[in-house]
């Protein structure tokens, strides 16, 4: 009992030390593969991206990506409709799927014996997907439905799109993964026949698997699956760039019958530096030293002192394309907007010249620590490092993320603020319940 009690010990803590290490490889088609390893796992996750979102729609149906996310679980004539879900039922996994800006990801979690059942599902879908009229027509009423769910039905459903048109006036970032009912309605198979013969390809393809196997163990079953499915010649991604704003910044402002409180959310331009880790840390600590939790000095004095807000939050997004860093407050309706900005601006400032508040920034480091820490103990963590890593995060930086994060210092962090504050907010969105808008002139004309 001592000498198991002792192995479990050291193995513990040898986890806790241990880097962690991608296995990469490239199949002859221009599939790329990635393996998590982590012997102590007992299931399988399997994630396949394809390079292709939203951004990257036909303009006149944007959401397409999304659609075709949904076509890919209606079967082929190995997996017919319904199939895939009876399987993975009997072998205790689960599937699912999310399409963004920039990407399209499916994934699997299986008991780790299983990994080959999701590996032939993913190879023969990617080749051999039914695209029919009889399974198209009722999803592209799911899908409608699911706008009206995630969108239609949310109080600030309006105020949302229309902030989120405001931040990209150009750049197809400005119209949300889903797109809006005339794109949705757009929709047919052909298209989506073009779309997926055109993006679904190996050579646009990555295949992640974090479990207790090695790259030796799971390659040659990856070469069996997909190892014949021919490559394409890949067409350019095209964009629209987004025009600077010259300091402008736009005010939106609803007042909704179904909200309880008062919404801000103020909103800059950032870079995307996900392809640059320690800028990137540097950024994802900003957040997380500003208002990372409620023991941060903005919550303190917003929130406990002040009662200036009910809560503060902010929040950095990033693509493959410049996004946005935004400061979210909720004030209840008897508190002030103007205060609470005010305050928000004047505290921002004051950090500008003087500095972060260091105790703020240390714990807000060791907390990311203590995260990374455990990275081993579960499979959470390598899905997060996963995901970032399939979002251009650089794979030769993973192993050095410990030491990266560390590195970071409060300079660096302030520096990240003063990149965020560079220039003017782009959007002010402010959301107020039923009587409590300011009043302005207009409403005055229109006699409310």
């Amino acid at each position: 009992m001592k000498y198991i009690l002792t192995l479990l010990v050291s193995l513990f803590f040898s986890c806790l030390h241990a880097k962690i290490v991608p296995q990469t490889a490239r199949l002859s088609n221009g599939l790329k593969v990635i393996v998590f390893q982590n012997p102590l796992l007992p299931s399988v996750s399997i994630l396949t991206k394809y390079d292709i979102g939203t951004a990257d729609d036909p303009s006149s149906m944007v959401g397409l990506s999304h659609m075709l996310e949904h076509m890919m679980f209606k079967g082929s004539s190995k997996y017919p409709v319904g199939s895939i879900d009876t399987i993975l039922n009997s072998c205790g996994g689960t599937c699912n799927a999310h399409t963004s800006f920039d990407n399209t990801v499916y994934t699997f979690d299986l008991p780790a014996e299983h990994l080959e059942v999701a590996l032939d599902i993913e190879a023969d879908r990617m080749e051999n997907l039914n695209i029919t009229e009889e399974e198209f027509r009722p999803e592209q009423k799911v899908v409608m439905e699911e706008r009206q769910m995630r969108l239609g039905n949310h109080p600030f459903r309006t105020s949302a799109e229309v902030c989120q048109r405001a931040l990209y006036a150009a750049h197809p970032y400005g119209i949300f993964p889903i797109g809006y009912e005339a794109h949705i309605k757009a929709y047919t198979v052909e298209a989506l026949r073009t779309h997926y013969e055109k993006w679904y390809v190996p050579n646009n393809a990555t295949i992640v698997v974090i479990g207790p196997y090695d790259l030796a163990y799971v390659l040659p079953k990856i070469e069996n699956k997909f190892g014949n499915i021919r490559s394409k010649e890949l067409p350019e991604h095209t964009r629209i760039s987004e025009p600077d704003r010259d300091g402008l910044t736009t005010t939106i402002e609803q007042e909704n019958p179904r909200a309880e409180n008062i919404y801000i959310s103020i909103s800059y331009r950032v870079p995307t530096l996900i392809t640059k880790p320690e800028s990137y840390l540097a950024m994802r600590m900003l957040d997380g030293t500003l208002a990372g939790a409620n023991s941060r000095f903005l919550y303190n004095k917003m929130v406990k002192e002040k009662r200036l807000a009910l809560s503060v939050s902010c929040n950095y997004a990033y693509g493959k394309d410049d996004m946005e860093f935004t400061f979210s407050l909720v004030l209840s309706p008897s508190m002030n907007v103007e205060a609470a900005e005010k305050f928000l601006f004047e505290q921002l400032a004051i950090f500008l010249k003087k500095g972060l508040v260091e105790s703020n920034f240390n714990h807000a480091k060791q907390e990311r620590l203590n995260i990374f820490a455990f990275a081993l103990d579960g499979e959470a963590f390598l899905l997060a490092i996963a995901n970032i890593v399939l979002n251009n995060f650089p794979l030769d930086a993973v192993s050095k993320y410990e030491d990266i994060l560390r590195s970071v210092t409060t300079q660096q962090v302030q520096e990240m603020l003063r990149l965020v504050l560079a220039k003017p907010p782009l959007v002010i969105a402010r959301n107020y319940p039923k009587g409590k808008m300011p009043q302005r002139n207009y409403q005055k004309v229109l006699g409310h």
